[in-house]
């Protein structure tokens, strides 16, 4: 999904911690990452955002100071030969970001650092007796004075280290943009004349490809199965199974190829129906007109079987969780037999987190008042199924295989 970029890398190499500039090393890295972007990232992602997530991973962070937090601290220096033991004064920040830029300006004395956490950092005013500490602090108001001073030290040199970072930042980026930039030219030039013509980029998995011979299977095989003693309401598992695969592949179809999905998007879900009608009707072999998928009302794909539905398919857009349960209940509404077969297609556009829409729906179906069973899916986000009872009658099981279809924007 692309609620984020799939972008997943490994740790960054020989640990950059965040503290630390090493803006050579770090800049290595994101050309690295840069030249490990997928194709398909390339061709659905703008540039500059796929160039924003590989420089906020790999670009040193800015410097943030918290003043506010400030504290005095007094150390205990050890003592040698004898000598008076000395007290070190301390004025201490923590810092988070790249403190080591900060570091450099010459404010700070010292740090003090674990890991990627926020660094403590310290500026050393006075090392000397417990006695002329003591004095020291006895005038507040000079002290205080040489706190505020201090602390406008420290925001000229925050600032200071900003801009060094902001400019290594920019030069990154620079240079990342560069880097993808001609390749995505390349990629997306590739995939536009690719899909105008049809024709693949790649290989298609088995699961992937839609059957054009078609299959041997009609109604009439169950007419047979009734004769020989089976009951009538029972659709074969093996041909539900096999239209839910092929309504699967017509759908990541529709994921690969941008344009031909763009030009659906512009109409509506009856459209999207219009064409799975077609690849259905042109796989399956039906010994009459009723024996074939055939459309009723706006979206909805039946299969029809001695006036019964024998196996529905639903196509929807995500418009949010309330109209996706009002077509949940209208499914669970329909005249079926004591086992019927469901697919609840839902095309998924214009959404930033893609992978929350499809756990939301999730969640309407786990939490609905007639589920019955939720069926722990291989492959969650492509398809999740639930055991759910018709509406008044608990004997009547609906098998509802939710199959979640993210559509890529045109680019």
């Amino acid at each position: 999904m692309e609620a984020s970029l799939p972008l997943t890398h490994l740790p960054l190499w020989d640990p950059i911690w965040r503290n630390s500039t090493e803006y050579a090393s770090r800049l290595k890295i994101a050309l690295a990452r840069a030249r490990d972007v997928p194709d398909d990232t390339l061709a659905r992602t703008p540039v500059d955002a796929v160039a924003d997530v590989i420089v906020n991973e790999c670009a040193a962070a800015s410097v943030t100071v918290d003043h506010e937090g400030l504290w005095v601290e007094t150390l205990e220096t050890p003592s040698h030969g004898g000598k008076e033991q000395l007290v070190r004064l301390n004025l201490c920040v923590m810092v988070d970001g790249a403190s080591s830029a900060l570091m450099s300006r010459g404010v700070l004395s010292g740090a003090d650092i674990e890991g990627d956490k926020p660094a403590k950092c310290f500026s050393t005013i006075a090392e000397a007796t417990n006695e002329d500490i003591a004095d020291a602090m006895a005038d507040a108001a000079r002290f205080g004075e040489y706190i505020e001073e201090f602390q406008g030290l420290l925001r000229e040199a925050a600032a200071a280290a900003n801009e060094e970072v902001q400019h290594h930042r920019a030069e990154m980026r620079a240079q990342v943009m560069t880097a993808i930039g001609a390749r995505a030219r390349r990629v997306r030039a590739v995939l536009a004349t690719a899909d105008a013509l049809g024709i693949p980029v790649a290989p298609r998995s088995m699961e992937q490809r839609i059957p054009l011979q078609p299959r041997g299977v009609t109604v009439a095989q169950l007419d047979a199965a009734v004769v020989a003693g089976a009951q009538e309401w029972h659709l074969a598992e093996q041909i539900a199974e096999d239209i839910t695969v092929t309504i699967m592949s017509f759908t990541a179809a529709l994921e690969r190829l941008v344009r031909s999905a763009s030009k659906l998007l512009r109409e509506d879900e009856e459209t999207i129906r219009d064409f799975l009608l077609f690849i259905l009707n042109a796989n399956y072999q039906g010994a009459a007109t009723g024996e074939t998928f055939l459309g009723r009302g706006k979206t909805d794909i039946l299969l029809r079987w001695r006036d019964r539905d024998a196996f529905i398919g639903e196509c929807k857009i995500w418009h949010g969780p309330s109209k996706f349960v009002e077509a949940v209940d209208q499914l669970l509404g329909y005249t079926i037999w004591r086992d019927t077969r469901i697919a609840l297609i839902l095309f998924i556009r214009d959404r930033a987190d893609t992978s929350a829409v499809v756990d939301s729906a999730g969640a309407c179906l786990d939490q609905h008042s007639r589920l019955l069973q939720v069926i722990t899916p291989d492959e969650p986000t492509r398809r999740r199924d639930y055991l759910l009872h018709a509406a008044g009658d608990q004997k009547r099981v609906i098998r509802l295989s939710l199959l979640p279809v993210v559509l890529p924007q045109p680019f």
